[in-house]
């Protein structure tokens, strides 16, 4: 049997899409030959710099193409967060929960954050009516029980009827100041977040063809059902995976619902959920809840970085339809865009599970980044079950996963 050459492999998809009618836009997603060629790099066939100067060919010929693709060429290598993770350092995270009163619009605060390299306020902006939003979300000028002053930026999003994001200073403020003052308003710095634990446990072995499209799956930003097809095909090309292999018609189905979900909320699980395996099963199990508690907790936590990652979850907000929290990742970005043919360091899957056996699935929201992390949401899906006593957030890389564990004081008897 011949040896399986990724190389000519990949130049061949390359040949077709330059060939077939539209093949420069198949939709918001990632196109086909980065697909492959990250399925190839994920089992060895071929490495990263040959993957890169392969993609690199086809994506310069595509954008010869048409004015459109020559722009989003552009817009794809211009100035992108980077890939290298510089450790988050730990902070000192405190329960504020004031409101400021700014004419008709209000501010509350929820948290500060404190830490040698930052300081921002987790604040939600409250315009005071529905009209447009003038000015937008304010900066203010804070102060600590030192004396340094600094200004606070926004950052985040929303809409007319609000934003919420954070109040970033531009130098950080002493970790250990008792007070703050917002724009002259006293916050005394006295709470103190919830107690949890931080660990981090090596991913279970499994086949590397059917783990890397397990995980695949989870990534964030997988913008289209028929996204892992292109991987399907490159690794049975390569011989690492065969065409009849029965977990591809469950992966099939677990990426179905998943995208229906996205674009209808409890759209439902499908038919033969049940015999599933976990952690899908309990995720799809409860997709049409819509009873989960109402609350907050406050955490801080910074576990030790792991496989090219570092990660902070700051806190946790719960409702009926899901949970989110409020975290920072280095490198920067969260998830892929559309049209992205690059081999960038491959995506953090956010996972959960509590004490009842229930497993959800997160996706980031109203991301942003700078020089060193991102910060942002991570949306959780479906949610807490109300019954549930201690959760487990898992981000989770390609080899190891962090495992931050709280109780939730919110549990039903």
């Amino acid at each position: 049997m011949p040896r399986f050459d990724a190389e000519l492999y990949l130049r061949l998809i390359g040949e077709r899409m330059l060939t077939e009618p539209g093949g420069e836009n198949r939709g918001a997603r990632r196109p086909a030959i980065a697909e492959a060629a990250a399925a190839l790099m994920a089992i060895e066939a071929i490495d990263g710099p040959g993957a890169e100067s392969v993609l690199d060919d086809y994506s310069f010929a595509m954008s010869l193409r048409s004015d459109a693709g020559s722009r989003r060429r552009a817009m794809l290598r211009g100035p992108q967060a980077s890939s290298e993770a510089k450790p988050l350092k730990a902070r000192r995270v405190v329960p504020c929960g004031r409101t400021i009163e700014q004419g008709k619009a209000a501010l509350q605060v929820r948290y500060v954050s404190l830490s040698e390299e930052s300081t921002a306020l987790a604040v939600t902006w409250h315009p005071g009516s529905a009209g447009p939003w003038g000015g937008g979300p304010p900066s203010a000028t804070i102060t600590d029980d030192r004396g340094t002053t600094e200004t606070a930026t926004f950052s985040g999003g929303g809409s007319n009827q609000g934003m919420r994001g954070r109040l970033i200073c531009a130098r950080p403020l002493a970790p250990g100041t008792a007070w703050i003052e917002l724009d002259g308003t006293r916050l005394e710095l006295t709470g103190k977040p919830s107690g949890f634990s931080s660990t981090l446990e090596p991913l279970p072995e499994q086949d590397p063809a059917h783990r890397y499209l397990w995980q695949r799956i989870a990534e964030p930003g997988a913008f289209d059902e028929n996204g892992i097809e292109p991987a399907i095909d490159a690794l049975v090309a390569a011989r690492a995976l065969f065409a009849h292999d029965p977990l591809l018609d469950e992966m099939r189905s677990v990426l179905e619902v998943l995208q229906r979900r996205g674009a209808i909320p409890g759209a439902g699980s499908p038919s033969g959920a049940t015999l599933m395996r976990e952690p899908w099963r309990s995720l799809l199990a409860r997709d049409q809840a819509a009873d989960g508690p109402t609350g907050s907790i406050l955490l801080g936590a910074v576990p030790p970085a792991f496989d090219g990652f570092s990660v902070a979850v700051l806190d946790l907000e719960s409702d009926e339809n899901k949970f989110r929290v409020d975290a920072e990742v280095a490198p920067a970005v969260a998830h892929r865009m559309p049209f992205d043919w690059g081999m960038g360091p491959r995506q953090l899957e956010w996972w959960a599970k509590d004490d009842r056996g229930n497993h959800y699935l997160g996706q980031p929201s109203h991301w942003s980044f700078n020089d060193d992390y991102g910060h942002g949401l991570i949306d959780f899906h479906p949610p807490l079950d109300p019954r549930a006593t201690r959760l487990e957030l898992m981000p989770t890389a390609q080899t190891t996963r962090a495992v931050i564990s709280f109780s939730l004081p919110w549990a039903q008897a």
